[in-house]
Parts: structure tokens; sequence; C-alpha cells
């Protein structure tokens, strides 16, 4: 007897999992079993103590029992298996039930046990208007139509559960091979493996349809991205699939129709795809998962030779000019790759990185490759092309950005800098991968940087540099493990000089970290550098003042002292860096000063028991760093929107409370510290906007009485805040005086003073 629209709705089908996972459980406990008769029973059996007829035929006996617990074992993974997909199968389609049903009751219609509609008149009035209810009211026919409508819908979601439930009984109900060990007719051992190879081979055959250019019906879609989630975790199974598709030239070919289905042939299907790419992206990350076995030897050796082949992709022909010459274009194997990879999926680390460095090879002129290997007509960084890697190497770097410990791990100079990945990313590499100029006068195209070039870099530097996924909420300042500080330290000074020693690597260079990060081609990488950087406040903060073990002029390396080493550039360089992230982003800024703010209100409240000497130390710390980050502010607020006077102060986003999410990037600090700020910030942007005035003015040698009253509120809240009576007075004047020599050293070193 068929199931029922109501046996559908109630089903309780998380008991299929639970039987799986018992008979899972079942298949181990044989194997134990199995394993203590071979080691106990076999052994005292085949003793040369023991000899004759009676012996010879307990061993025959005895081979045989030992091949039934291991056929016991085989034939209960087995059922496991079955189950898993009659779990996935059928949750499925009472999910779709379900949906259809909650749709129709959306619509206004009551749905009876039986899975008939009849419409409600007083839903649909409340739903769509009393107008609309009268229609139906006054025409029964047209009334009649919408409930058949409705009533069909749910009828047909049934069948097809109905058809599912019946496969699945026969797929229960099969006699497989049987094996040729163990009794007659006893344990099936080999029914594990003829039910994995039957649905491998039914997946594929799908994957196999769509490779070649098919249009698959939605059923098998659905039977193919059901059984991915199956096996996702097995590596036998998915590295079958991936052979059986022809390697990585078959998963290239397969995840480009993919494409082409959901966003151009068959867009009423375009989650379906989509949802069947991801288990596809999951099929790789698992048979890719362990770096020693032979396929991932083959599939990486294979995938060179892939990765460079050009394939038919709609989205980048569409993307070509008319009268562009030659045919419509093609893009790279690891072009594919990468945008199959950012679908998801938990990569091993070394796949990712020896992923990345193949990349590189194919590019680097340095190792033979062709620095234009990925150059495309048209830009892909829009929002609806971002699924598509045009530049493999920074979509791997995206991907990479998901596991802190790798991108260290790839991007780490080391001691001595023997690899130089950073380098080459940040220096060396030709970023222009977009044909979309206009034509020179010899009638070529040349190549230009995509405004989202730089895009995974950014992420890869600020989970390398942190030790934490982009965005993270920060825990702790000032803890950073020697390849952590190593990577931000040469990420500076790279940026800065050319050099990662902080060398003037490039002579013919125009200005520093904070012209170059300016540039549009690097804007993509200005939000994760500035949450980077605010993992180092402690480190930038010394720095600025003076006060670290690099002093104001820098050291050519980071400081490594284990989980508390510290980078150790200039202050000119940190603050032209400070500069440079907060180009076109105000947040940016704001979560810098924020983060400074409150570290130093912290180092406060550490010191508010100690003597009168110290606390004005301390406050000169805090009128040095304030006073060297309001230029920074002055300066981006006259380079970026030219503004002036009463309209900055008009139209300006400033705002501590106004960083929402950003501020979750600064790590977290006590109580008293965190109230000294939240006051403080919603005083400080008159204080930056007084600066902006001076320099518009050309008063650079200005006292600047905003940002000393605003210096003084912060002295107080943090006295009212922490309960410490203060003698302000020569805490204040310190204060003052320091911050001119740090408004000084910024103007100094963005060169606001020429």
């Amino acid at each position: 007897m068929a199931i029922s629209y109501q046996d559908i709705v109630e089903a309780k089908l998380d008991l299929l999992e639970t039987a799986a996972k018992s008979w899972d459980s079942m298949g181990r406990k044989f194997g134990t079993l199995g394993g203590d008769y071979s080691s106990h029973v076999s052994t005292a059996v085949d003793a040369d103590t023991w000899q004759g007829y009676a012996a010879d035929q307990f061993k025959s006996w005895g081979q045989t029992t030992a091949e039934e617990f291991e056929q016991a074992k085989g034939e209960a993974k087995g059922v496991a298996a079955l189950l898993r997909i009659a779990h996935e199968t059928l949750s499925w389609h009472k999910t779709n039930v379900i949906g259809i049903r909650d749709d129709a009751i959306d619509e206004g219609m009551d749905v009876d046990s039986h899975g008939r509609c009849k419409m409600n008149l007083d839903k649909v009035a409340a739903k769509k208007g009393e107008k609309t209810a009268d229609k139906y009211r006054e025409d029964p026919k047209a009334r009649a139509e919408v409930e058949d409508e409705w009533t069909g819908g749910i009828k047909r979601a049934v069948k097809d559960a109905q058809v599912a439930d019946a496969n699945l009984k026969q797929d229960f109900l099969a006699r497989g091979k049987q094996p040729d060990k163990g009794l007659p007719d006893g344990f099936n051992g080999d029914l594990d493996e003829q039910v994995k190879q039957a649905q491998v081979d039914r997946a594929a055959d799908t994957f196999k349809g769509i490779r070649d250019g098919e249009t698959p019906s939605p059923a098998k879609v659905r039977e193919a991205d059901i059984l991915l989630k199956v096996h996702k975790g097995d590596p036998a199974y998915n590295q079958t699939l991936i052979n059986s598709l022809g390697g990585p030239d078959g998963l290239v070919k397969t995840h480009n129709r993919l494409d082409d289905l959901a966003y151009f042939d068959d867009k009423q299907h375009k989650g379906s795809y989509i949802s069947l790419d991801r288990g596809l992206a999951t099929s790789l990350a698992t048979a890719t998962r362990n770096p020693k076995s032979d396929f991932y030897d083959k599939f990486m050796s294979d995938m060179r030779k892939a990765g460079v082949k050009t394939y038919d992709l709609d989205l980048a022909g569409e993307k070509q000019p008319a009268g562009a010459p030659g045919q419509e274009q093609k893009v790279r194997g690891y072009q594919s790759l990468v945008s199959l990879m950012k679908r998801g999926g938990e990569y091993d680390d070394t796949f990712l990185k020896e992923t990345a460095d193949a990349i590189r090879s194919a590019e680097d002129k340095k190792r033979h490759g062709n620095p234009d290997v990925w150059d495309l007509y048209g830009d892909f960084s829009g929002k609806g092309d971002r699924r598509f890697a045009a530049d493999p190497l920074d979509g791997i770097l995206e991907v990479m950005s998901d596991k802190p410990k790798v991108a260290t791990d790839y991007l780490d100079p080391g001691e001595g800098r023997p690899n130089d990945n950073l380098k080459y990313l940040l220096h060396d590499r030709d970023w222009k991968t977009v044909d979309f100029g206009a034509r020179d006068a010899m009638g070529a195209e040349p190549d230009l940087e995509s405004p989202g070039a730089r895009h995974g870099l950014g992420l890869a530097i600020e989970a390398g540099s942190t030790g934490r996924v982009p965005g993270a909420p920060g825990e702790e300042f000032g803890k950073h493990s020697e390849a952590q500080a190593r990577i931000m330290h040469d990420t500076i000074n790279t940026l800065d000089y050319g050099h990662p020693e902080g060398k003037n690597g490039d002579e013919d260079r125009i200005g520093g970290a904070n012209e170059l990060l300016a540039e549009d081609g690097y804007s993509e990488m200005r939000r994760p550098l500035a949450r980077a950087l605010t993992s180092y406040t402690p480190d930038t903060v010394d720095i600025i003042s003076g006060d670290g073990p690099g002093r104001r002029t820098g050291q050519g390396d980071a400081l490594m002292d284990g989980e508390n080493s510290q980078v150790q550039n200039s202050r000119s360089s940190i603050l032209r860096m400070m500069r440079g992230v907060s180009e076109g982003d105000d947040a940016n800024y704001w979560l810098l000063h924020g983060s400074s703010g409150r570290y130093m209100a912290e180092q406060l409240t550490d010191d508010q028991n100690a003597g009168q000497e110290q606390l004005i130390s301390r406050g000169a710390k805090v009128g040095e760093v304030f006073g060297a980050i309001n230029g920074v502010g002055a300066d981006t607020d006259l380079s970026q929107h030219g503004r002036k006077g009463d309209e900055i102060s008009t139209t300006r986003v400033y705002g501590y409370h106004l960083l929402g999410g950003l501020v979750n990037s600064i790590p977290v600090v006590g109580d008293v510290a965190q109230r000294t700020v939240d006051s403080y910030f919603d005083g400080w942007s008159k204080a930056a906007d007084s600066e902006n005035d001076r320099l518009t003015q050309e008063k650079v040698s200005s006292r600047n009485e905003v940002a000393e009253d605003a210096l003084d509120r912060y002295f107080e809240k943090w006295s009212r805040a922490s309960g410490k009576t203060v003698n302000f007075d020569p805490l204040q004047r310190e204060s003052h005086q320091s911050f001119v020599a740090g408004r000084e050293a910024a103007y100094d070193a963005l060169r606001l003073n020429n």
C-alpha cells in the first residue's frame, strides 16, 4: 500500500538516521569480534600442539567463521548506507510536500488530512483584501480552479514521494551478488561496496550527462545531490566519482556546465544546480583529503595540465566585447577549479597550499610561467560575477583565509625569508588580469587591474597575521605567534618601501603605503588590513610613542618572542599604513582610532594604583598617540573628500557608535576602559574636524584647542569610571604637549609639512 499524504507529513524520519548509526555500530562490533576471534581462537588452533583430523576440520571451519565475521561487518555497513539514502531521500520529499502545503495555506487555503485544498474566504480577505474575496464568492468556478491547482500540486508532490519510497523498497529487497567467502547464503560482505558502486554509478551518470552538455531532469539532479550529501565524508566514493568524470578535466567541464545551466540555460532550476555544484565542491574536498594517496598524486599531476587548458563558460563568452578578434573567449582550468572551491568544502591544508603554488607556477615568469595566462576581456568583480575566480591565485587565497593556520603557513616568510610568497604577492606579481582598457596607438588593449583585485590577498593576510577568520571577533590585544608577526611586519614594510626589510626597494616608486593603498587596485585590501592592524594595537601604540623595542625608527625584522611576538616597523611606516587603509572608508580610520583608545584606557586602568609620575608618563603617551592618529585623520579628510569647515561637520558619518559590527573586531577590554572610550568618542569627531580646518587654513603649527579639550575629557571620563582621584593639571599638560609632537610626526610621515 502506497504511503499517503498524512503518512508523509507525520513521518518521523530521524529514526532512519538512528537506525543507520545502529547498523554502523553493529558493523564495528562485528569487526571487533572478528579481530578477537583471529587473535585468540585462531591463534590457539594454529598452534603445532594440536594436530590430526579434528584439528584440520576445526581450522577449516575456523577460517569460515573468521570470514563470516568480516562478511557480517560489510553487510551491516551496506544496510547503514541504504538507510542513509532512505533518510535523505524521504526527508527531501517530506520537506517538498510540506513546503507546497504551506504555500497553499499562505494563499488562503485550508488543507485537510488528505491534502485536498479548500479556499478559506476569510483568510483570502485578510491576506488579499475583501475585493479579491468577493470575486471568489461570486465566481465558484474560479474558486474551484484555484483549489484544484493547489490540490494538484500537493498530489504531484505526494506521488513523487510514493515513487521514491517504492524505489527504496526495491533497493532494500534486492538480492545482491553473493560473495565467495563465508557460508553459502550467509552474510553478504560485498553489500557495502555493491551499494556504493550502484550509487556512484547513478550519480556519475547524471554528472557525465551534465559534463557532455545535457540538461538533466529535476529528479536526476535531486538524486545526485542527495547521493553527494550521503557520501560527503567517504573519500573512496568521491574519488571514484571524480575519476568517472575523467579526473580534473571532467570536473572542470562539469562545474562550468552547472554554472551555465544555473545562470543561463535553465534559470528556473538555478537553486538546484547551485546546490549540486556545492556538493561537487565537497566531493573534491573529501577526495583530496589524503595528500599521500595515489589518487591525490594523480589528481594534482593531471590538474597542472588541465589548469592551463581552456574551457567553455557562458559567463566568459558574454564578457567578450563585440568585434573582439578571435573565437568566443574561454577560461582556464584553474579559474574554474577555484570557482568550484569557492562554493564550499573543508579542504586539506596541503591541497590548498599546493594548489596555490601550482597556480603561481603557471603565471610566475621566474618559474617559466606566463603572467598573462589568466587575462580575460571584462571585469568579474561585480556582485553577480564574483562566483567566477577570474584571478585564481587571489581566489585560492580567499578560500585559504577560512583556515588561518594555512594562510599563516603559506604567507610566512620565515626566518631569513626563505619563503617569498608574501613578497611575490605584495610586490612582484602582475595583478593586471583584465583586458578592458582603451586601445593604444598600435591597436593593442593594455592589461588593467580589476576593481576587485587583491580581495583574497587582503583576507589571507588578515587571517595569516592574526590567526583568526577574517572579521571574527577579537579576543585579546597583542598575542601573536612569530609567524603571524613576520607576516604583518613584512606586509607593512613591503607596502611602504617595496621591500620587506624596510629598505627603499623601488627608487622610482612615488610615496609609501599611504599612496599605494589609495590606488583603486588596493581598495579590497583596506578593510582586512585595518582589522589586522587593530589586532596589533599594543605594538603600534608603542611604536608611535617610541616605547617599542625597535623605538621609532624600527627594525628590519619582527621581534621573535613566541606567542608574544611583535612587529618592529618604523613609526612613519605605521602612520602611512594607517593613512592608506583609511582611504575611502572613514570606518577603517575610526576602527584604528577606537582600538587605540580602548587599549590605552585599559593601560590607564592597569596603572591606576601607580604613582603620579607613572600616570603622567602614561598621559604623555596617550597624547602623542592621539596626536599622531588625529593627524592621519585630518589628511584622510582632505585628500578623500576635499571638504572644509562646516561642510565637514554636517556631512561626516563619524561617530564611534556608528561603526556597528566593525567594533567586534576590536579585542575586548574591561568595563572601565569601555566606558571611557564610549563617552570620549562622542566628542572626538569635532577634534578631527578642527584638525582638518587647521590644515585647510595652512595653520600647521597652530594649537588645536578642541583636541586638547577632548583629551581632558578622556582623562576625566576614565577617572570617573575607575573611581580614581587624580591631579589632572600635570597629566593634561603633558598630554597636550605630546599631542603636538605626535601630530607633527604624522605630518612629517605623510609629508604635510612640506
